[in-house]
């Protein structure tokens, strides 16, 4: 479970040399990612909570690639209104962003503002929608974008001491001057070992496919079915104070073949959530 700042992860410039010209693409990352958890599609992968239970959570993150350094502050929540229905949001603040030579680059503010949704269809299978939207200075993406995701989620506990979250979906992206063909398949996994009823570590990877292309002022970055997939794998713990008071701390690391190629992006984190 991974307060992201996505980390999923985002649209940033990179530079390309075509045709003796200096190419500024705004790169589009695949996120398995998002929300307060190890995935960008849910606040986590387990059961929604409980009618009329909620959570308030605040988290500290630190991200890292050859390009930039980042510091974000998370804050979210999430509410069971009816019953089998949760209901949440989430908004992250960019501290500060510099890139590899300590300069700031004056990126910080708020950043994208998502709301999500997670339906309970069995005791161990979910269906989940998320939207999301630039609000601020500090978000990566384009003004006027909007990123939509749907899919399924299962969980289950292998024993008393051991549980695992699964999820699927896909994501869609609607950004103003550039053409996306189609979607990216995202997929996640995480295993929670409850050591003490109070302590709990976790391990979990995320993937990210790559379904269409993305062309801006004509250069054409990607194209389906040419085998472009990101990974992400994370490890982390919580502790639960009492019933009500949980804090956490995570690690990570995002590599692969397609936006991370050559450009490695690690992250850790920390939280405290309150429960009601």
């Amino acid at each position: 479970m991974y307060f992201i700042s996505k980390t999923d992860k985002k649209l940033i410039k990179y530079k390309f040399f075509i045709q003796g010209g200096l190419f500024m693409f705004k790169k589009l990352a695949i996120v398995a990612a998002l929300a307060t958890s190890a995935s960008f599609a849910s606040w986590d992968m387990y059961p929604v909570l409980e009618q009329h239970k909620g959570e308030v959570s605040v988290g500290v993150n630190y991200s890292t690639d050859e390009n930039t350094k980042e510091l974000s502050v998370p804050v979210g929540a999430r509410f069971s209104v009816i019953q089998n229905l949760e209901l949440a949001f989430m908004l992250p603040y960019r501290i500060f962003t510099h890139d590899k030579n300590g300069n700031d680059i004056k990126r910080d503010g708020f950043e994208e503002l998502a709301f999500m949704a997670r339906y309970k269809i069995t005791p161990t299978t979910s269906a989940f929608a998320d939207i999301r939207t630039p609000i601020g200075d500090g978000s990566d993406y384009e003004k006027k974008t909007w990123i939509a995701a749907t899919g399924a989620q299962y969980s289950n506990s292998i024993n008393p001491f051991i549980r695992f979250g699964s999820e699927i979906g896909l994501t869609t992206y609607f950004v103003r001057k550039m053409n996306l063909t189609t979607f990216s398949l995202n997929a996640s996994t995480e295993f929670e070992f409850k050591v003490t009823p109070q302590f709990t570590p976790y391990v979990g990877a995320n993937l990210g496919v790559l379904l269409g292309s993305i062309t801006e002022d004509g250069y054409r970055f990607n194209s389906a079915g040419d085998g472009h997939v990101d990974a992400r794998i994370y490890v982390g713990a919580k502790y639960a104070f009492n019933d009500m008071f949980e804090v956490g701390v995570n690690a990570g690391i995002w590599f692969g073949n397609c936006f991370y190629k050559d450009n490695t992006e690690k992250s850790i984190g920390t939280y405290g959530r309150f429960k009601f």
